[in-house]
């Protein structure tokens, strides 16, 4: 996956933000813009962002990027690490006991 913040170096405008009411009215405007212009939307909701609307980066890449890497391992190190918690945890040791210990 691709930073859709920066893409090629240059930072994108700020995002705009749209309303639930807003985006319901006006989804087929919106839609085209983030197709076509690449643009980034924060969707509120009573004006609190509750989301985010961004366009997918499909590329025919048929190899996987280096962000695809970098999250694989990120994943493989997470499981490795709740693998280590589990096999270390034994019934009447509390989780947040079992952390501080594993953190000594």
């Amino acid at each position: 996956m691709r930073n859709h913040i920066e893409s090629g170096g240059r930072a994108r405008s700020a995002k705009k933000s749209v309303g639930v009411r807003e985006l319901k009215t006006h989804a087929a405007r919106i839609v085209r813009h983030v197709r076509e212009r690449r643009a980034s939307y924060i969707l509120t909701h009573r004006g609190q962002a509750v989301g985010v609307i961004l366009p997918l980066d499909i590329s025919g890449e048929a190899t996987p990027s280096t962000d695809d890497a970098n999250a694989t391992a990120a994943w493989d190190a997470f499981l490795a690490a709740g693998q280590r918690i589990q096999s270390r945890f034994h019934s009447g040791v509390g989780g947040v006991r079992l952390l501080s210990d594993m953190r000594r």
